[in-house]
C-alpha cells in the first residue's frame, strides 16, 4: 500500500515539475521575444531602450494617429493640432 501512495506522489511531483518547466520555457521564451523586439526597435531608431522612451514614442505616435483620424473625419484644425504634439514629443525623443 505504501509503494501505491509513494508512485502516485511521485507521478504527480513529476507532473508539476513537467507543466512548471513547461511554462517556464514559455515564458522565457515571450521575454527573449520582447527584449529582442524593443532593442532592436530602439537601435533602429538612436534611442536608449529604456521603459521611459518607449512609452514617449508610443504617445508620440499616438498623437500622430489622433491626427490622421481627425483629418479623416475632416477636422483639420484639429488634425494640425494633434500632428503638431505629436511631431513635438517624437522630436525630442529622436536624435
Amino acid at each position: 500500500m505504501e509503494d501505491i501512495f509513494t508512485w502516485l506522489g511521485e507521478t504527480l511531483g513529476h507532473l508539476i515539475r513537467f507543466i512548471v518547466d513547461g511554462l517556464s520555457a514559455m515564458f522565457s521564451g515571450i521575454d527573449d521575444a520582447g527584449a529582442g523586439f524593443v532593442n532592436g526597435l530602439s537601435s533602429s531608431l538612436g534611442i536608449t531602450p529604456t521603459f521611459f522612451s518607449i512609452a514617449l514614442l508610443i504617445l508620440g505616435l499616438f498623437l500622430l494617429w489622433r491626427a490622421i483620424r481627425a483629418a479623416m473625419n475632416r477636422a483639420i484644425v484639429a488634425a494640425l493640432i494633434w500632428a503638431l504634439l505629436g511631431l513635438i514629443v517624437l522630436s525630442t525623443l529622436l536624435p
